[in-house]
């Protein structure tokens, strides 16, 4: 290891059991570091806002520059840590959709003059972080907990723990990006019940 070593935590909330594609591709992508210094976190927990708060602390022990989100339902190509790297933000991320229908894509992309944002990225007020790279130093500017979840109090609706993540990083001047290239070749990993079918007479 060198001083001038890039060091990344990949880290992965999960229960007792990942998917086994998520693995494959967790395992492929990792064949592609080369030239870096790779900490693959597993925090298990049934809360996944104490998962994630988890891996960034244990990112920070670590000594990470970078923190990589990865969910264990997720599918991606080998390549997703360097595209994601490539892009040189604090905050990029790729996206996917729900499990259900009608599938909408996850995240709220932030209105505004597209001219402005890099090239290849598109700026977004809210993204999932199932495919979420992060530079370290954002959380040297945010409270603890990083990630919590909270209720809007008008409707009722819980609030996941990622979209209140990126609402507090916005608050303290973070911008937050998506790679809308690399969100084409993410899976989102479901389940689906097959039945026999009715014979028809």
């Amino acid at each position: 290891m060198t001083e001038t070593q890039l060091r990344i935590a990949i880290s992965v909330p999960s229960g007792d059991m990942v998917h086994a594609d998520f693995a494959m591709c967790l395992a492929r992508m990792c064949t592609t570091t080369h030239g870096m210094l790779v900490n693959v976190i597993n925090n298990k927990s049934s809360i996944v806002a104490i998962a994630r708060n988890n891996g960034v602390q244990l990112a920070q022990d670590f000594g990470a520059h970078y923190l990589l989100f990865l969910d264990s339902d997720m599918m991606f190509p080998e390549n997703t840590l360097w595209r994601l790297l490539m892009h040189r933000q604090d905050i990029v991320a790729a996206t996917y959709t729900k499990r259900v229908p009608p599938y909408p894509t996850l995240g709220t992309v932030l209105p505004g003059d597209v001219s402005l944002a890099p090239p290849g990225l598109i700026e977004m007020a809210r993204v999932p972080t199932g495919c979420l790279l992060i530079k370290m130093p954002v959380f040297d500017k945010l409270p603890r907990p990083y990630f919590r979840f909270e209720a809007n109090e008008q409707t009722g609706d819980i609030i996941g723990e990622d979209y209140i993540f990126c609402d507090r990083a916005r608050a303290a001047g973070y911008r937050i990006w998506c790679d809308p290239v690399l969100s084409h070749d993410i899976g989102h990993i479901g389940q689906q019940v097959f039945k026999i079918p009715l014979l028809q007479e």
